[in-house]
């Protein structure tokens, strides 16, 4: 499921915790311990980026494999050639076959949570683009949804293992998750270098200055906490996370 909607008045209308900004490690710990849900929150990473989305080459977008995943199982949909379905299934998809996908889809009874396709396929996805695109299940390829035949085993394993997409809203903000309270902090650490290194690789060539402009960490129910965006940005070779490994 795409985050970028939940996210549109964080930084202009969320009230923020008065702590002064503090390093990834100690946010981590901090919005752990204020946490009163009786539920596994999820850990969301809040940037705000020094790009205006209004110019193409800083519209920033992406996908990351997070190495400690995400704890949870993505429901997915593949629409590709009959042929392909065996492989698709053994891959780990859910739900395959055109006509059942399609069906679901025109019926509004589709139980997927990301649906990837063939690029021979997407034709057929046309009468329905605007339904999937506000649903945030349009394949793209720059999401890794919309692949070749070629790619398809590679793209179910890696939304089944963790991947996620990102992308920079209207209002130069962005959010992605990182784990779940339950995580050791090491796990969504090192999820958080990931991040942070598939960022910077979509960054706008035409950009001056530093991409990441300002830092929150939170969980679901809890206020964010501003973070020392030197503490993990991976361009600062002394950045916290430097030293860990996955």
């Amino acid at each position: 499921m795409l985050l970028r909607g939940r996210i549109l008045a964080y930084f202009a209308k969320v009230k923020v915790t008065e702590t002064p900004k503090i390093r990834i490690g100690e946010a981590l710990k901090l919005i752990k311990e204020r946490s009163k849900a009786k539920f596994d929150e999820t850990i969301d990473f809040q940037l705000r980026l020094n790009v205006d989305p209004k110019h193409g080459d800083q519209n920033v977008r992406g996908t990351c494999m997070l190495p400690g995943g995400l704890g949870k199982n993505v429901s997915i949909a593949v629409l590709t050639s009959n042929e392909f379905n065996d492989s698709a299934l053994r891959a780990g998809a859910d739900f395959v076959g055109q006509e059942e996908i399609l069906k679901s889809i025109k019926d509004g009874t589709y139980k997927f949570e990301k649906l990837i396709t063939t690029q021979d396929m997407l034709i057929l996805l046309k009468p329905y683009a605007r339904l999937l695109g506000t649903k945030g299940l349009m394949p793209n390829p720059k999401a890794g949804t919309l692949v070749l035949p070629q790619e398809l085993t590679q793209a179910i394993k890696g939304a089944k293992a963790g991947s996620i997409e990102f992308r920079v809203d209207s209002g130069s903000n962005l959010m992605v998750p990182v784990g779940k309270k339950s995580f050791d902090d090491k796990v969504i650490l090192m999820n958080i270098k990931a991040f942070s290194i598939a960022l910077n690789q979509k960054r706008p060539t035409s950009l001056k200055g530093q991409l990441i402009g300002e830092a929150r960490i939170k969980t679901t129910m809890g206020q964010p906490v501003e973070v020392d965006v030197s503490s993990f940005d991976q361009r600062n070779k002394e950045n916290d996370l430097k030293d860990l490994v996955y």
